[in-house]
């Protein structure tokens, strides 16, 4: 085949902008290895098309700016809740937490009364949890309950000791120690989180 006509059928641009199919871009890398040309050929369409996208490009508005970086941000969490679990803790970015598991669970978002698993790794284990329901008494002798309240507002008792949770709330329950939980407006959602003691 002649160079030229090659370079001129648009593969390299196609290749550039990772749209050929597997065979077609090994075909393209093996062309470049015998053609010293077709690399420099490649380079000089890079800089073209950057060139391009730096002439054309268009600043978007401050409010749709605003609006992609917290997409990239929620997309971040997302993606590092699927792949490894994310400890919950009282720094814990509540929109974030809300807006990923809504997308995992969306039936959630309407449910009364819901249970499922997030994940769970070794010591580790997250549920997301929506009750109209109180949650009675107990302990827990070998691992730590911590949940993040995501909706609603709860009154959780302690050991004895009463306080008030609602949506960003964080609390973690102490081993061997009574406590139950309370809805006061519900349904409640929350991020119930569950870590074997050391």
């Amino acid at each position: 085949m002649n160079l030229q006509t090659y370079i001129e059928s648009g593969i390299l641009e196609l290749y550039i902008l990772n749209l050929l199919d597997e065979s077609e871009r090994l075909m393209v890398q093996s062309m470049v290895l015998k053609n010293p040309q077709l690399k420099m050929e490649i380079q000089e369409i890079e800089r073209a098309l950057e060139n391009y996208a730096f002439e054309y490009a268009v600043e978007p508005s401050v409010g749709l700016k605003e609006k992609i970086e917290q997409k990239l941000v929620t997309l971040a969490a997302d993606n590092a809740i699927q792949d490894k679990l994310i400890l919950i803790d009282e720094y814990s970015d509540l929109q974030s937490w809300l807006d990923s598991v809504t997308r995992r669970f969306p039936e959630a978002l309407h449910a009364e009364n819901f249970c499922e698993l997030i994940g769970q790794e070794s010591g580790l284990k997250q549920m997301l949890v929506v009750s109209t329901f109180d949650i009675e008494e107990e302990s827990h002798e070998q691992e730590y309950e911590s949940f993040l309240i995501l909706r609603g507002k709860c009154r959780c008792t302690v050991d004895g000791n009463i306080f008030f949770l609602e949506a960003g709330g964080f609390t973690q329950i102490p081993l061997k120690v009574n406590h139950k939980v309370e809805v006061i407006d519900g349904p409640v959602m929350a991020v119930v989180q569950y870590t074997a003691a050391v």
